[in-house]
Formats: structure tokens, sequence, C-alpha cells
């Protein structure tokens, strides 16, 4: 039997960074990650794996060099993907931006002030915006019937963000 070399040794690991770094590509979908991380990450991907496989090819230069290539487009998408979680991370804390003019409370229909002390509910990157914390919480109560009745599109309320505390909340309870 043939022993391994160094060179094989290094070619396996090449293709286990290949391999995670398409993982990161389908956490990324799963997680949802904005779309540019996702082709940035597979273009980078794919860019590795040909550059390696033309090196496989012709020959030209020793597999470590396609070794060093490889780590290094794996640290580029490591640190894409640290970047990407940690923008995703500081938006969720983000206030959310005032409520455009001519918003309704989806429970009373009244028009909501920027300078009242509204609530917003949150499911990922939709918002819902209340007159009242009072009227969050009805709306929280009878969540289907609010629903179907004001055609909203929210299948559940992540968290919640009252402009009186500047902070969100992550609601505990199934809805």
């Amino acid at each position: 039997m043939d022993q391994f070399s160094i060179g094989h040794v290094l070619m396996i690991v090449s293709r286990l960074f290949e391999m995670l770094s398409f993982g990161i590509i389908l956490l990324f979908v799963f997680k949802g990650i904005a779309v540019r991380y996702i082709f940035f990450v597979a273009g980078v991907t794919l860019l590795g794996i040909f550059i390696s496989v033309i090196n496989f090819f012709s020959k030209k230069y020793p597999i470590e060099y396609s070794f060093i290539f490889e780590a290094l487009v794996f640290l580029v998408v490591l640190g894409t993907a640290f970047y990407a979680f940690m923008e995703k991370r500081e938006k969720k804390f983000l206030p959310p931006p005032p409520p455009p003019k001519g918003t309704r409370c989806p429970v009373c229909s009244a028009f909501i002030k920027r300078e009242d002390d509204y609530c917003v509910a949150r499911e990922g990157e939709e918002l819902l915006y209340f007159d009242s914390c009072e009227h969050l919480w009805r709306f929280l109560e009878d969540f289907s019937i609010y629903k179907d009745l004001r055609r909203i599109r929210l299948n559940k309320v992540e968290s919640i963000y009252k402009k009186g505390n500047k902070t969100w909340e992550d609601l505990k309870f199934p809805i």
C-alpha cells in the first residue's frame, strides 16, 4: 500500500475547508443572513476551488501553495461569517425607525404619531406599530383574530419595542 504523503494530507484538509465553507453558506441561508454575504462567501469558495483544481492539473506549483491559498480563503470565509453574524446581532438591538406618516394602529385604527409612546412588534424585518402598549397586548392576546381582520403578514411576534423604554424585549410565551 502506498503511504500518505504530506501532500495527500494537505489536499484532504483543503477539501475539508471547502466543505466547511459550503456549510457556512447553508448556515447563512437558514439563519437569514443578508444575501450579499452568501454570494460573497460562495464566490470566494468557488474561486479557491478553481485555483486549487488549476494548480492540481498544471502541477506548476507545489501542493503546499494550493493548501496555503485554501487556508487563506477559509480565513476570509470565517472573517466574513463573523462580520455577518455581528451585523445581524447589532441590527437586532437597534431601535426601529419612527412610524411612517399615515401609519395606523391595527387594533383601533388611530394614526400613530412619532412623538407618542408607541410600541412596535417585530418578526424578522417586518414591523407593526401600535399607538399604545395596551393595544399591543390586546393584539397579542387575540393575535389570530387581528391577523385575519387586518390582513397582517406576521406569523408570530418575536420581540417588542417600547419607545419609552428604548429597548427590544423578546417574547417569552408562544402566540
